[in-house]
Formats: structure tokens, sequence, C-alpha cells
């Protein structure tokens, strides 16, 4: 018990050192495009259906503040702001080449909100299943819901948590991540002996995880955590799961 509150400390002061770092080190300069066409319109809004604000002509350069969808928001060397559709990527160019796609996918995996996704793994030697749901707070931290299913030999157990995760180096298509939560675990054996009920019990958990961003919006995620069951008993449970799976980002 000590040993894993001791775990729990560290990540934490981890977690806020990572904070403080990258608070300062995620200033970076926003990406500029050089306009190589006649020129390009830039509307009021992610869509075709806005109106026109500004027309950027060939030779200028923007800088790209947001992306959404296939539309980006720009803001010109005159400070007017407005969106054009992604469509229009022949037409710009990143420090004298032609730009492609990847680079933009990547800022919009980096500023997403939402993250869904399912994994599968191994429960203490069970089958385990569980699905999350995330959002993100910051570039560093997210939080997440998390529920999941093992099915095992001699018990099933039902898991629900919650968890803060701090992604280490958000800048990258590779993150690394660390994190902790609390959460219930209901199990259930299969033995119909009469003493074999039921049981409900409160856990802890560590983890440690890395997101693959394989393209557009796919993420490929493998994650190892520790938990510790409290239990009403003289000694309390560890869990260990390793799990593999895919989510989803919007």
């Amino acid at each position: 018990m000590k040993i894993f509150y001791k775990y729990l400390k560290l990540l934490t002061i981890l977690t806020l050192g990572v904070f403080s770092f990258h608070v300062s080190a995620n200033n970076q300069e926003p990406l500029t495009l050089k306009i190589d066409v006649v020129f390009v319109e830039l509307h009021s809004g992610p869509g075709i259906g806005y109106p026109i604000l500004h027309v950027v002509e060939k030779g200028e350069e923007v800088n790209v503040l947001l992306k959404r969808t296939n539309w980006l928001k720009v803001i010109d060397q005159r400070n007017n702001e407005g969106w054009l559709n992604q469509d229009q990527l022949l037409g710009l160019s990143n420090d004298g080449k032609k730009l492609n796609q990847t680079k933009l996918t990547l800022t919009d995996f980096q500023e997403r909100d939402y993250e869904a996704g399912i994994m599968y793994g191994d429960f203490d030697g069970a089958n385990f299943y569980n699905v999350q749901l995330g959002y993100t707070f910051s570039d560093v931290f997210s939080g997440e819901v998390l529920a999941g299913k093992a099915l095992g030999s001699i018990s099933d157990s039902d898991v629900y948590e919650i968890m803060l995760i701090s992604q280490l180096l958000p800048e990258l298509i590779v993150i690394p991540y660390i994190g902790v939560g609390v959460g219930i675990i209901s199990t259930k054996p299969h033995s119909i002996l009469a003493d074999s009920k039921t049981r409900q019990d409160s856990l802890m958990s560590a983890t440690f995880g890395v997101k693959y961003h394989l393209a557009r919006n796919f993420i490929l995620r493998a994650e190892y955590k520790y938990s510790l069951v409290l239990t009403d008993r003289d000694d309390n449970e560890e869990i260990q799961v390793w799990k593999l799976g895919f989510s989803v980002f919007f």
C-alpha cells in the first residue's frame, strides 16, 4: 500500500513538472503559408456558405490559427482573419516548398477536443475490453472516463474509472503519457457456492502509455496500468492490465 502511494505521489510531481515545462516550451510560431496562386478568398466562417470577407493575393503570407475539418482559419499580413478551404492547399507553400496535408493534419491532431475509443488486453490473466471517452483541457492535460469488463475463468469483473492524463510530449506524432485515477470494480465469481457472492470495491490506478497518430482522425494506443483494489479484507489486491486499441478524435 505504501509503495503505491509513493508511486502515485511521484506521478503527480512528474505531471506538475511536465505541465510547467510545456506552458513555456510550446509557445511555437504559427505555421506560415505563402500564396502561390493569383488569389485566395477568406470566408467569415468554416464553410462555403459564409460570406467572403477578404482576398489575399499572390506572394502574400498568412499564418494558420486553427484547423476545423477541411477549413483553415488564417490571419494575413494586414491582420485580417478569415477561413479558407483545404482544397486550396495546391496554391499554398511553406518555406518555399509545396505544402502537403501531413503538417496540417498533425495540427488537427494536436488541437483535438474529444477522443473516444475501444481497447482490448490482459487483466491479470483475464480477457479485458473497455471503452473510453476523453476531453482535452490543454496541450498537456486531459480527462477520461472508462468502462470495462474482464472475462476470466474464475470470475468476471466490471470496472468504471475516472482518469487524469498528462501527455508528456504533445507536439509529437507518438505521444507518451502518464495518468492517475480512481474508480470501482464489481467482481462476480463463477462458483455457485453460497459464499461466492458479488463484491464491489474501490480502486486506485496509475498508468503509462503511448498514442500514435495513424492518419486523419485515427489514433493507435497502447497502455500499461497498475491498479490497487481497496478491499475490506486484510490484504488489498494488485491488478496489472496491458491493452491495445484504437481511438478517434474530434
